[in-house]
């Protein structure tokens, strides 16, 4: 199904959209910064390294190799910097592994670009849903128990302090549910798979609960406008996905 807007978004009026959507994330987020962080040091970097962050997923969901795994590194390195700093060693796992992923991101993009120099996706056969659910089941599985190793090693990625959002939504499990849908999305991504941006839109809203229950309201208003960029992302990924199959035929 095509979506007129949506079709002028990523076709004639990208650059428009793309500038008008970075604009609009910075004065969130500086807006989020300013009124709630204390302007310390700690702030100021991770301030920066969010409007980084901003460049690497509007880059990407534009196909954007260089850019999107690029800046991605550079706002991935920033964040395990920030959670060292802090000392969440185990919250560095995930920036470090969404790291790793957009170096080896950065050569394999390079092997499957189109005429424009943009990433080619390709769709899901049955066999890559189902390892996708598999390690989603195993992830849910297997994390309390990695995360009460980790713990006892004073490594812990997320504290089990038994506090519920609303009275009945654990605090714990909706953090572990953001963790493994997000680095399930993630390794889609930049295997080139379009249907990770159904898994990104799924863990944003997942996120937003989790940054509104914590009070950090600058990362769930990061969240919202990543949001945006998401079902952009998804558009973008499949219309090029569908004009490649048309061109195949």
């Amino acid at each position: 199904m095509r979506i007129q807007l949506l079709d002028n978004i990523t076709g004639k009026w990208a650059l428009q959209w793309i500038v008008t959507w970075f604009i609009s994330g910075v004065l969130a987020l500086s807006a989020g910064f300013w009124l709630t962080t204390n302007h310390e040091t700690l702030d100021w970097f991770y301030l920066g390294v969010s409007f980084v962050g901003l460049v690497c997923v509007v880059s990407l969901s534009f196909r954007k190799n260089i850019l999107g795994n690029g800046f991605g590194m550079g706002a991935t390195a920033g964040e395990v910097v920030v959670q060292a700093t802090a000392g969440s060693v185990g919250l560095m796992l995930a920036p470090l592994f969404n790291f790793f992923t957009h170096l080896y991101g950065l050569f394999y993009w390079t092997k499957n670009t189109d005429a424009d120099g943009d990433m080619i996706p390709k769709s899901a056969n049955k066999w890559v849903w189902l390892i996708t659910g598999s390690f989603m089941i195993i992830g849910l599985a297997l994390f309390p128990t990695v995360n009460d190793l980790l713990t006892s090693y004073g490594y812990a990625v997320v504290e089990d302090d038994n506090s519920k959002f609303l009275g009945f939504i654990s605090f714990f499990w909706i953090n572990v549910i953001a963790f493994i849908i997000s680095i399930t999305a993630q390794a889609a991504m930049i295997l080139r798979y379009s249907f990770n941006w159904w898994l990104w839109i799924l863990s944003n809203f997942v996120w937003l609960t989790v940054n509104l229950m914590s009070g950090n309201y600058i990362f769930a208003i990061q969240t919202m406008v990543y949001q945006v960029n998401s079902f952009v992302g998804l558009y973008e990924w499949y219309r090029s996905e569908q004009n490649t199959l048309e061109k195949t035929v």
